[in-house]
């Protein structure tokens, strides 16, 4: 004889699974907070004119001014490694192709630090700033996930002002732009076991592709 179903039980393990939201995930108001905090990111870079294309864009606007040969050949270099990362994604060779673009980025902070020396210092200050706003907003609300990536940020402004001290200004303004990047994109960072900071460098060593050098 068939085993009868109680409706009722039915009804009630449908409405729990309908319900059930994955813990895993952030909150739909720490989503909302992080987008809010993106904006306020966003701003500052912005206002500051601190991120990777507004620094890339200022310096090769600037060259067309200002006769500089070190930038010059910097940006000549960058050329150079641009060139060579489409020959090897040609020919397939996908992980030469993402360093070559990598050494075309740091070649062109190189020049932008010849030009604008002030670049990495100022950057980081923004990045500061940034998360000093963001954290006034969260005020004492839930949000594990945004102070998580903040707490990377800082470890980050920390590894750029180490490098700084340390003479190496091109590592110093690539940390800190990584660093504006990850705020800048922030509900994407939400994301448990995802690497933040190989993700942020290949967007923006992509960047160099687009930049009409």
């Amino acid at each position: 004889m068939p085993r009868r179903v109680i409706p009722g039980l039915v009804i009630a393990a449908l409405a729990a699974a309908c319900t059930t939201q994955d813990v895993t995930g952030p909150s739909p108001l720490e989503l909302q907070l992080a987008e809010e905090a993106q904006v306020i990111a966003q701003d500052v870079g912005t206002t500051w004119g601190v991120t990777h294309d507004h620094w890339i864009g200022r310096l090769l606007d600037t060259l067309r001014t200002t006769d500089d040969p070190e930038a010059q050949a910097l940006v000549q270099q960058a050329r150079e490694y641009r060139e060579l990362a489409h020959r090897a994604r040609e020919a397939g060779e996908y992980e030469a192709a993402r360093e070559y673009l990598h050494l075309a980025f740091r070649s062109l902070l190189a020049a932008v630090i010849e030009i604008y020396p002030n670049a990495p210092a100022r950057t980081g200050a923004a990045v500061d700033e940034a998360v000093a706003r963001i954290e006034l907003h969260l005020g004492d609300r839930e949000a594990p996930r945004i102070r998580r990536v903040l707490t990377h940020v800082r470890e980050l402004r920390t590894q750029a002002d180490r490098a700084l001290a340390e003479g190496d200004a091109v590592t110093a303004l690539a940390v800190n732009l990584r660093a504006l990047h990850i705020l800048h994109r922030l509900v994407h960072h939400l994301r448990d076991g995802m690497d933040h900071d190989g993700d942020a460098d290949r967007d923006m060593d992509g960047h160099v592709d687009q930049v009409s050098m």
